[in-house]
């Protein structure tokens, strides 16, 4: 059930993205605000679904007994840019479908994908790999025009978000500088060289994807710009298995969509050690971070 109690507890939750008085206050707000919201579009709500750390997001239906998905954040600008980035793809129907928004309550009601569990959870089956080319396919085929977000930006402010993580000692003793220097090198040289910008993703990884009933996968969360088309294909790359694995997935997903082998295992293993840093972080030396580095040596 969802009380004011867990309504104000769930805001402030958001206090690693947004500091522990932001979030506070974001909390205290939310009671009302769903209250107003719920008032407005006329919705039940039901229960809270996984998000991430930018958002509250709920499920709810609306009179008719339609299922929606009431999502709301402290960043309103945040999340009408995420509004305005769903609608730009609404047309290939890869993503849900925006039933209605309120920029000044960073608010928007969306269409519910059932089942709507995401790729990653525990109990959904891996795609394959044509379904995830299938995806690409109708996600690149968005039209640039309005698309104003570089991948070489995005890129350089991964370079300083991951550089962080990378000096921290139990990541640096098995990142060494000079790979990272070399990854990086490697990431601007991919950038420099992009012959095709597409629009992509920009965050496509199981979490954000979903297995729709009637759409096949469903891509949530975007974070829209123009790039090369490889980015969005590395995680699926690296899903699972040790190097050759990985190069294998790597080498079948290129060939179906038809970009160069060599082109996306380098894309691949510029993601190897980016992600492998961000495990290193989090979770400290295991099989996966040492799969993902053992990969990215070979290559």
């Amino acid at each position: 059930m969802v009380t004011d109690e867990v309504l104000i507890r769930e805001g402030a939750g958001l206090h690693d993205r947004f500091g522990v008085e932001r979030a506070d206050q974001f909390g205290q707000a939310l009671p009302s605000l769903v209250a107003e919201l719920t008032d407005l579009w006329s919705l039940s709500i039901e229960k809270f679904l996984d998000a991430g750390a930018t958002s509250i997001v709920l499920s709810a239906s609306d009179d008719a007994g339609t299922p929606a998905v009431l999502k709301i954040s402290p960043d309103q600008e945040f999340l009408a840019r995420q509004v305005t980035m769903l609608r730009h793809l609404t047309p290939t129907t890869r993503v849900p479908a925006v039933l209605r928004s309120a920029h000044s309550a960073g608010a928007v009601l969306l269409e519910r994908v059932l089942p709507g569990h995401t790729l990653s959870s525990a109990d959904a089956p891996l795609p394959t790999v044509q379904d995830w080319a299938a995806l690409l396919h109708d996600l690149h085929a968005a039209p640039a025009e309005g698309v104003t977000d570089l991948l070489d930006d995005r890129c350089e402010e991964m370079f300083e978000r991951i550089g962080q993580r990378q000096r921290n000692p139990v990541v640096r003793e098995r990142v060494p500088d000079i790979v990272w220097a070399e990854t990086v090198d490697l990431c601007r040289e991919l950038l420099g060289s992009n012959a095709e910008k597409v629009v992509i993703h920009g965050d496509l990884h199981l979490g954000n994807v979903l297995a729709s009933d009637e759409h096949g996968l469903v891509a949530i969360d975007p974070k829209l710009c123009l790039g090369d088309p490889c980015f969005d294909m590395v995680d699926f790359a690296m899903v699972e298995g040790g190097p050759a694995e990985i190069a294998s997935c790597a080498g079948q997903l290129a060939e179906i969509v038809g970009v160069d082998r060599s082109r996306m295992l380098a894309w691949t293993k510029v993601n190897a050690v980016v992600s492998s840093i961000s495990y290193l972080t989090f979770y400290g030396p295991e099989e996966r971070s040492k799969n993902l580095l053992a990969f990215a040596s070979l290559t």
